[in-house]
């Protein structure tokens, strides 16, 4: 699929509802590349109800980091786009406290650690667990202090700087990161 016209589309379509969003992007893989599997993960945010939909496909659960606690999002074991007949899962809903930042990421990021999966989210755990206090309420500290944490020699200078990331990889070991803070109360 060529970068984020088709997830684009069906958000637009869906609204938010982000397991039609993966169900419709799909049926999309399936017809147009049915060789190719594909991990995904949609969320619909609503930043004024510290409210966040999600869905994934194989994908890496978030992790929050706030002052008060740590932990990867319970998602649902699903297998990624293409994989299955029909594929469906159910959405996670997710009620960040307000300061809290919100990290996405994808396996290539894990598998640049070089360690075994387990081993790789057990780092990228203590990693942000070590965010000093004074930087947990600013998104980019906590991914600038994550990822130099996790990856002491930096990315790969094709991806370095980039935080965000929807469109076809330039390679196996692709890296994308995505942070978002959940606003506090209106003043």
């Amino acid at each position: 699929m060529a970068g984020c016209a088709p997830l684009r589309a069906y958000a637009v379509m869906e609204g938010e509802d982000p397991v039609a969003v993966l169900s419709d992007l799909e049926l999309l893989l399936r017809l147009t590349e049915p060789a190719r599997s594909a991990t995904a993960l949609f969320a619909y945010a609503e930043p004024a109800q510290r409210r966040i939909v999600l869905a994934g496909a194989g994908h890496a659960p978030p992790l929050v980091v706030g002052d008060r606690r740590t932990e990867f999002v319970e998602t649902s074991l699903s297998a990624p786009l293409g994989m299955l007949t029909c594929w469906e899962a159910p959405s996670v809903e997710l009620s960040p406290a307000p300061g809290e930042t919100v990290l996405l990421y994808t396996d290539g990021l894990l598998r640049r650690t070089g360690d075994a999966t387990d081993r790789a989210f057990a780092r990228l755990h203590a990693a942000a667990a070590s965010v000093p206090g004074a930087d947990r309420s600013d998104p980019g500290a906590v991914a600038d202090h994550v990822l130099r944490t996790l990856l002491p020699e930096g990315l790969d200078p094709a991806v370095e700087g980039r935080t965000w990331s929807c469109s076809r990889p330039a390679s196996r070991e692709d890296s994308a990161w995505g942070r978002a803070r959940v606003p506090g109360p209106p003043e």
